[in-house]
């Protein structure tokens, strides 16, 4: 039998444990090269060619170097840990626990002039201390960093397009071709990134105003304004880009606004005004940033859009149950219809809609179910009595005061008015989270948020370029129909898709010829499982004067027709619709001819070439020429020698004067010549923390709501089930354990958790279910939506078990 022997831990050698000998000295290894050591007499042509030599041969053996005297005629270069250290004087405390590196080393050269030649004078190679060869050591080491200006501009270019800090060194270690030889540690990426936010902060808002100038060069029509107090102090931004108003012009129809925090540094509240296009895209009219969130300043955002768009007015608007928002709408957009979003009322009562569900089983189906699907007034009136009535709740003051404000949120009571595919502010929700997701964060300031938002707009617009491109693709139709194909040829690829969507939809009805021109529509096989659902539906269909309308109000509501009457065009036969059923916001030729250029920018030189081509250019010959020269140590010297000279020559040449198509923004559109504008103090947000200097406040604010469910005994008292006085006390070995059901993990509680009914559903994973049977989401946002969905739902979970 093999008898296997273990051998213990070995100690350090006795040698080891002596006092290092103050005369020993140091010296580089075999690894540097004959030719890379220093000598005397050695000549260079120049002061840097003979610097850059002595840090090359300091990195190969191991040690930092650093400039130590500077006279007219001679250079002295030193190691990094010659002389000592003064900084702290003998009693004084550290501040710090590094200790200095200083040891008196006194390695180091001396390069001196000599008629137009440089050259070593003293060469003293010998080190006090040991050397440091390996490249993983040598790259801490703060002389041998890389920090050319090319290779930090690179930097700063990935730090400000939002990479992640472990991409950046991934990006940087492909570039230098192995990890090691990474001049540069995560550490130092954090000091480059934390320094370059500060030094963007300083002067935020007058650069702000310079991008501001820069834009309105380039496009006159970019507009822009800044509401400030007596004393300079910015209170109020409003800008919008010509391709905004642009799109404006197109879809100004319907305007959802709303307003999202933690966007920049100064915590100012940004609302966008946000629409659809004829893809079905979201699409950014404007942006404002606000102190506040009073009646005051939504007036003057309000207004300052109004005047932006040169007074033309949305036909519909929707909002969050905001009233400061809402009386500024009042005063400002006069025709406007103001409409409330679905899923923010229900969430306004989320508290006392818990309690509902838990006390009157199957009251949370039927209430969505009354909120989503009737289709006309009477309908929702029918359900929603029949659901009062069944759960005994007609004199409950939460469900009252939502029936009282019908008329402003159940979407039955706007089919006559024209709201496209919108029926909450959804789509200012999804451009919010997209902004803080992969745009901007909490500590951007204002002028690089500005300068974000117009790359989003670039991003934008490059998705409604590539839906264009595939919306001219033959239209994917499923049947012979000739007015199918007609559809397929005018609208988008998105519409196309929801008209084919409501063709098979039709396939579920019936019709009952009343006279020549009117019909009726009722369900088939499967009928509606509502008791107040309306079974047959009044359709006017006359070809002769082109008339064709359905009692759901279904194409006045969304410009689309509805399945009632696709039936009954089916079903007569009709082969063509009239252009007036079909709305240009929907077609492929949406965009309309504008007395202004839509671009924001003017990205050709004088030659008509564009600086992205160019750029293209440069870089795929430039990486071209790296992988090239870095083959062989001759191809390395000679690409580096015409490099050298190439970018002298580059130098040289004057740049090119970019044409614009305004003045350089040198006159006051904006009023602010002679006032120096002032940044803004954090704002003060709905739903913010206590004032700075305010007393803390340990656990909830105010009396408790007993809005939680006790597991143990059921009952909303402001307890939970360990804490429940009518536990039944038990004792099990393991302690904490104990009484935890087997399987169940843990942290997770027996209850059902606050917000959930029998099922385990709570309100607030009603918000995809009250949107899902007409809400359109961006099919260019397809996978982040699924992702934002999945991490709702986890987060959702995570709030019921708590």
């Amino acid at each position: 039998m093999h008898l296997s022997t273990i051998t213990p831990p070995q100690p350090v050698e006795p040698h080891e444990m002596m006092t290092p000998d103050p005369n020993a000295r140091y010296i580089h290894g075999d690894q540097v090269h004959q030719d890379c050591i220093p000598k005397e007499n050695m000549v260079f042509a120049t002061e840097e060619e003979g610097y850059a030599f002595y840090m090359q041969y300091a990195r190969a053996a191991g040690f930092g170097s650093k400039k130590h005297k500077n006279k007219a005629m001679s250079r002295v270069y030193a190691c990094s840990r010659q002389g000592s250290s003064e900084f702290y004087k003998e009693a004084e405390k550290r501040k710090r626990g590094k200790m200095s590196k200083r040891i008196g080393c006194m390695a180091s050269v001396k390069l001196k002039l000599r008629g137009k030649e440089w050259f070593y004078e003293r060469v003293e190679l010998e080190h006090n201390h040991t050397l440091n060869p390996d490249p993983c050591e040598v790259k801490h080491m703060r002389s041998h960093k890389n920090k050319h200006p090319v290779m930090m501009d690179y930097v700063d270019g990935l730090q400000h397009s939002g990479v992640s800090p472990n991409a950046t060194v991934n990006v940087l270690t492909e570039l230098h071709g192995d990890y090691g030889h990474m001049l540069m540690n995560a550490r130092d990426l954090e000091n480059r990134r934390a320094a370059n936010l500060r030094k963007e902060q300083v002067d935020d808002v007058k650069k702000l105003v310079t991008f501001f100038n820069e834009c309105r060069a380039q496009n006159p029509k970019f507009y822009s304004d800044i509401d400030y107090d007596s004393e300079g102090v910015v209170k109020n931004i409003f800008w919008s880009h010509a391709s905004c108003q642009a799109n404006y012009a197109e879809f100004k129809d319907v305007v959802t606004f709303d307003t999202t925090y933690r966007s920049n540094f100064y915590r100012m509240p940004l609302g966008m005004f946000v629409g659809s296009n004829h893809h079905l895209q979201n699409v950014i009219f404007g942006f404002a940033l606000v102190g506040d969130e009073t009646e005051e300043t939504f007036e003057w955002v309000f207004r300052t859009f109004q005047r932006c768009m040169e007074g033309k007015d949305p036909i519909c608007i929707l909002t969050d149950q905001d009233q400061a928002m809402a009386n500024a709408i009042r005063r400002v957009f006069l025709e406007t219809i103001h409409r409330l979003c679905r899923w923010h009322m229900l969430n306004k009562h989320t508290v006392e809609l818990n309690k509902l569900y838990y006390l009157h089983k199957g009251l949370e189906e039927k209430l969505l179910t009354a909120v989503n699907h009737p289709l006309t007034p009477l309908e929702f009136e029918n359900a929603w009595k029949e659901m009062v009535t069944e759960h005994g709740l007609q004199n409950d003051p939460t469900l009252r005061g939502l029936y009282e404000h019908r008329a402003s949120w159940i979407a039955a009571y706007f089919k006559g008015i024209f709201c496209g595919t919108m029926t909450s502010t959804q789509r200012s929700e999804s451009t919010n989270r997209m902004v803080k997701r992969y745009h901007v964060d909490k500590s951007t300031p204002l002028h690089m948020f500005a300068r974000r938002m117009y790359q989003m707009l670039q991003r934008r617009k490059d998705d409604e370029g590539l839906e264009t491109v595939y919306s001219q693709d033959p239209p994917d139709t499923k049947t012979n129909y000739h007015l199918e194909h007609q559809l397929g040829r005018i609208y988008t690829r998105a519409v196309f898709k929801k008209y084919q969507d409501a063709y098979f939809a039709a396939t579920s009805f019936r019709t009952k010829k009343v006279d020549t021109c009117n019909f009726l529509v009722y369900y088939g096989r499967e009928g509606p499982t509502f008791s107040w659902s309306q079974h047959e539906f009044k359709v006017v269909c006359n070809e002769e004067e082109e008339k064709y309308t359905c009692e759901c109000r279904g194409w006045e509501h969304t410009g689309l027709l509805c399945p009632h009457l696709i039936i009954v065009l089916i079903n007569e036969q009709i082969q063509k619709i009239p252009s007036q059923y079909v709305l240009r916001r929907y077609s492929r030729n949406a965009h309309i001819d504008l007395p202004y250029d839509r671009n924001d920018t003017v990205q050709t030189g004088p030659d008509g070439s564009s600086l992205s081509c160019r750029n293209s250019d440069l870089l795929s010959e430039a990486f071209a020429t790296v992988q090239a020269g870095r083959r062989s140590t001759v191809a390395y010297k000679r690409a580096m020698t015409v490099l050298k000279e190439l970018r002298k020559q580059l130098e040289e040449i004057p740049a090119d004067e970019m044409p614009v198509r305004g003045e350089p923004a040198t006159h006051d559109e904006d009023g602010h010549l002679g006032t120096v504008l002032k940044a803004p103090p954090k704002s003060k947000t709905k739903g913010s923390r206590t004032e700075a200097g305010a007393e803390q406040i340990i656990g909830a604010r105010g009396p408790k709501l007993c809005t939680r469910l006790c597991g143990n005994c059921g009952l909303f008292e402001g307890h939970n089930a360990a804490t429940c006085t009518r536990r039944q006390q038990t004792f099990a070995v393991g302690g904490s354990s104990a009484g935890r059901g087997r399987g169940r993990g843990r942290g997770r509680g027996r209850g059902r958790g606050r917000g959930r009914n029998e099922k385990g559903k709570g309100v607030m994973r009603a918000r995809r279910r009250l949107l899902d049977d007409v809400e359109e989401e961006d099919e260019d946002e397809d996978e982040q939506e699924k992702d934002y969905e999945a991490a709702s739902e986890t987060s959702c979970e995570s709030d019921d078990s708590d």
